[in-house]
């Protein structure tokens, strides 16, 4: 018995959309693992760097020095920007920690910290993460305050000596804080990690249930 031609080509047309699918799924998952490796090893050394520098930041400003936190926020935002956003993510998209590697040590070996914050919306946006949109408490846009205000306040503080006022430093501290309790958090829940329950990168906790050998990329 001969096919319906117009129900063979609907049926060949919906095939070759399931199998599009398919293989998008199968890119996505594929893209996600060497970000889940690079957290799930690095996570836990990162997060404890960032809990000092974020300390001695509050230190500093409860003890009456506020350009000392201003430039300290700033280094745990870096730190975060590099090491918690930009290096995994960039990883996923290349699908190898060695090309990843190599831009990030293009990137660091020029000090051009500018580029991985004109690269962090981006990175951001192949995970349909929308920085640009993240407001802190006074209604301001996170990632445009940072680069507009605080960056130029750090800059001024260590090049020229610059004072900071408390204001300025307690903005600094949120803009930190901001960027790592909820893009960080974001990026963790999309990876499937569940901190929360589990406490540390190193446990993935998935069905496969997933532990990872902690190491420091600092080392």
């Amino acid at each position: 018995m001969s096919r319906d031609p117009d129900s063979w080509y609907e049926e060949e047309y919906w095939e070759e959309i399931g199998r599009q699918e398919d293989i998008a799924n199968a890119i996505k998952n594929l893209s996600k693992q060497p970000i889940r490796d690079f957290l799930g090893i690095y996570g836990d050394a990162i997060d404890k760097r960032l809990d000092d520098v974020i300390a001695q930041a509050r230190y500093a400003r409860q003890g009456g020095y506020p350009r000392f936190c201003v430039v300290g926020a700033v280094t745990a935002i870096e730190l975060t920007t590099r090491y918690m956003l930009v290096e995994p993510l960039l990883q996923g998209a290349f699908l190898s920690e060695n090309w990843a590697r190599i831009l990030i040590n293009m990137i660091i070996q020029r000090r051009k910290q500018a580029i991985e914050r004109e690269l962090l919306p981006l990175v951001l946006g192949m995970y349909e993460i929308g920085i640009d949109e993240l407001k802190l408490a006074n209604g301001s846009l996170l990632w445009k305050t940072f680069v507009t205000v605080i960056v130029p306040k750090r800059n001024a503080i260590v090049h020229a000596g610059e004072n900071a006022t408390p204001d300025e430093a307690d903005l600094a501290l949120e803009c930190a804080n901001t960027l790592r309790m909820e893009v960080v958090a974001h990026v963790a829940k999309k990876m499937d990690f569940d901190l929360e329950t589990n406490g540390f990168w190193y446990n993935h906790g998935d069905a496969e249930e997933i532990l990872y050998e902690p190491k420091s990329p600092f080392a």
